[in-house]
């Protein structure tokens, strides 16, 4: 059996001739023997590993939509403190089991203050109601604290108020 230079074997598959093949693929030939593909997917291997990190970094909770179980009533700005105003129906223990959940991870009570304190007592004495009052603070965001004052009616049936200050230091520039 003859061979053709045109031909693979003898059920005569047509060979390409080399002139044949389109000059895109000597282009992507080229371009593979070049070091920028390798560049180009260490880049792009970079990007989907820092993407997914990122997204789990904490960050400040964004309280301007209120939160599960809590409808926001009013904000407040005040230079570097921004206060939050929310009503629910939950109690003190289930709201700050849910307000542990939406803070994510990373988040912990801190220390009260002495006028933290103070103002917790002076809350519940002017509104005449169960307060319960918490701090919490990241160490991986640096700056910024929240203050919670959760406020429980003495009233029978009456929803509970809370108040969140996302409070953060000043930073002299």
């Amino acid at each position: 059996m003859r061979r053709d230079s045109k031909t693979l074997d003898s059920r005569r598959v047509p060979v390409a001739n080399r002139n044949s093949y389109p000059s895109i693929i000597h282009s992507i030939t080229e371009f593979m023997k070049s070091p920028l593909p390798i560049i180009l997917s260490s880049l792009a291997s970079i990007t989907l590993l820092v993407s997914p990190l990122s997204a789990l970094e904490p960050s400040v909770p964004d309280f301007s939509n209120g939160m599960p179980d809590a409808t926001l009533e009013k904000t407040e700005k005040r230079a570097e403190h921004e206060t939050f105003h929310l009503g629910t129906a939950l109690g003190s223990r289930e709201f700050f089991a849910t307000l542990e959940k939406f803070l994510g991870p990373g988040w912990g009570t801190r220390t009260l203050s002495q006028e933290e304190m103070l103002l917790a007592a002076t809350s519940g004495r002017s509104s005449n109601a169960e307060v319960n009052l918490a701090a919490y603070e990241n160490a991986q965001v640096p700056g910024v604290a929240i203050r919670v004052i959760h406020l429980k009616p003495k009233e029978e049936n009456a929803d509970s108020s809370v108040e969140i200050t996302v409070m953060r230091e000043h930073k002299n520039q």
